[in-house]
């Protein structure tokens, strides 16, 4: 499977660019070792000899952690990060290092493409692991997110990613972006594989689909007016709430306010955090020239806020956050559009706004960022696809990764768009 991947690579890799390091003698070593193994003992685990993609802010023992910056080249992770040390304790082969936006701090992920449409952006920042999957370079991947950066770019490349609550799993040996919101999980073509790529990576029993009458699915009373989705997004999102609800689950309509309303205090807070990092590593401003433009217009923008509005946002969180958590009392799962479009092109997703911000980052953020401040855990799944032929996604919300997990099972136990695959050689 590791040469069958690595060749896939290096034919799809100069169009797709999921990759910024391929361990092409590391990986088929791994492999050949965990070949031998099967002959003195049984698979260490589901992952036995699967080779994955780590995303490039994640150690790898003897490969570059670069956060796709300038200020990080050249610096070689001397061990694993946790993470990927618990992969390869269950062996796991790592196939390299999958692209990432700069520090995690975007949703573009450039230069790496979708691979639904060579023209699109496959989202971010966990870019590079979600166009790997979605392609079939590796059957599974690793990333982070802060504010939707594994469910965006499963939404857009139409596979499986699972943001976890915070602490499930350890983030030393990860560039942080902000670290009271960053999490690691893991991204995979289907719902159940990425349920196994959990099992392995925080010690997690098996998760069976559930009996579909035990599910008390959530979900806004008004769709359009709490998340503003574009037409063809709220009726994947309607017809996948209404084929469980077929199946025998419960709908649990809920009030919920805008996620507009977070789009400003999420951004003072989050962007303040991620200041303080780059201050405190001493990057920002001693190393301004090495930023990307897109990065540095933040870490500048960040420190125009004051302290009266770093107050009032998280004011304005907390009452948001009790409404949105609210929305799971009576409810084991929140069903909601992971993004509210499909996925822009490169020169959509270049466009610059007021302050020169992108306005695609808040928009594709919109939805996703809020579950971070709640602390929640979510799984994206595909739910469909647009005219254009390209995924949508929608997340199951919950207060633990074995609910959010047991609702995307039976999800796609009743439906067929994740076994769906680009038009790809």
């Amino acid at each position: 499977m590791t040469t069958d991947c690595l060749e896939r690579a290096h034919a799809l890799e100069p169009k797709l660019k999921a990759f910024v390091t391929l361990d092409e003698t590391g990986a088929l070593a791994g492999a050949r070792a965990l070949t031998d193994e099967l002959a003195q003992s049984p698979p260490r685990s589901p992952l036995h000899g699967i080779p994955l993609g780590i995303k490039d802010l994640i150690d790898v023992a003897g490969l570059p952690t670069t956060a796709s910056s300038k200020i990080l080249a050249g610096t070689v992770a001397a061990a694993d990060a946790p993470v990927v040390e618990r992969l390869r304790r269950g062996g796991a082969v790592v196939l390299g290092k999958t692209n990432t936006q700069e520090f995690a701090y975007g949703v573009v992920s450039a230069p790496t493409r979708n691979p639904w449409d060579l023209g699109r952006i496959p989202g971010g920042s966990s870019g590079g692991s979600g166009a790997a999957v979605a392609a079939g370079l590796c059957p599974g991947a690793l990333g982070s997110d802060t504010a939707g950066s594994i469910r965006i770019p499963a939404a857009l490349c139409g596979i499986a990613g699972l943001k976890p609550a915070p602490g499930a799993v350890p983030l030393e040996g990860i560039v942080p972006l902000a670290p009271s919101l960053d999490v690691c999980g893991p991204m995979a073509r289907s719902a159940e594989d990425v349920a196994l790529l959990w099992g392995v990576l925080a010690g997690a029993p098996p998760v069976k689909v559930p009996e579909p009458h035990r599910l008390k699915v959530a979900a806004p009373a008004d769709l359009t007016a709490v998340a503003e989705p574009e037409p063809e997004v709220t009726a994947a999102v309607e017809a996948a709430i209404g084929s469980l609800v077929a199946a025998g689950a419960r709908r649990v309509p809920v009030s919920m306010p805008p996620f507009s309303l977070w789009d400003r205090p999420r951004s003072v807070a989050l962007m303040t955090e991620a200041l303080l990092v780059h201050k405190a590593a001493g990057w920002y401003p001693d190393r301004a020239a090495d930023y990307s433009e897109e990065t540095l217009d933040n870490l500048r923008l960040a420190e125009t806020f004051s302290a009266a509005e770093l107050m009032t946002a998280h004011g304005e969180l907390e009452d948001l956050t009790t409404l949105l958590i609210g929305a799971l009392d009576a409810a084991d799962v929140l069903a909601l559009p992971t993004v509210p479009i499909q996925a822009p092109t490169v020169d959509e997703a270049a466009r610059r706004g007021e302050g020169g911000r992108r306005p695609v980052v808040r928009v594709l953020t919109r939805i996703c960022g809020p579950v971070n401040w709640c602390r929640l855990a979510a799984v994206s799944v595909p739910c469909g696809f647009t005219e254009a032929g390209l995924p949508i996604g929608m997340q199951f919300v919950a207060r633990a990764e074995t609910a959010a997990l047991e609702a995307a099972l039976l999800y796609q136990s009743l439906t067929d768009f994740h076994t769906r695959r680009p038009p790809l050689p």
